[in-house]
């Protein structure tokens, strides 16, 4: 890696990230659990879960702080005064992300946040959610890469 290239710093980390977060995902797939219950009751499977969650929160930042800016720049697009919806919207239309998807994720991470001790249905809903929005996300950043080397030559 090239020190001060900030999209190969972006996507250094983002590979960092995203290395973990798979292996997760396979683990998790492996032997997931079936609700809250036998989550809760299998320290393993809690391990697993909080990786996922941790990594797929991790390369969201990744990507939100680093990779969004650092790719506009590469590409020569004049961001530093616009919104992020505006950078996200840009990237879309250059084929980088799917600006809806990136909404739901970030929706799917805030409902995380939220501990709903009475309603153990609706905790594993919100965790259910974010696994498959980690697999998606992980899909997503794959495709982001895959978009860079096939512009730029391998990142």
């Amino acid at each position: 890696m090239t020190h001060g290239d900030p999209l190969e710093t972006a996507v250094w980390q983002g590979d960092r990230h995203l290395s973990v977060l798979e292996q997760a995902l396979r683990d998790w797939q492996r032997a997931p659990a079936a609700d809250l219950a036998e989550l809760d009751a299998d320290a393993d499977k809690l391990r697993v879960l909080d990786q996922l969650l941790f990594r797929f929160t991790k390369l969201q930042d990744a990507m939100g702080t680093r990779l969004v800016p650092a790719t506009l720049a590469a590409l020569s697009e004049p961001f530093e005064d616009w919104a992020m919806i505006d950078r996200l919207s840009r990237l879309e239309k250059l084929g980088f992300l799917d600006v809806e998807a990136w909404l739901h994720w970030r929706e799917i991470r805030n409902q995380l946040s939220h501990e709903y001790p009475e309603r153990p249905e609706t905790r594993f809903a919100a965790l259910a959610a974010a696994v498959t929005a980690a697999g998606e996300l992980a899909q997503a950043y794959r495709d982001w890469r895959h978009r860079l080397a096939a512009r730029n030559g391998p990142a």
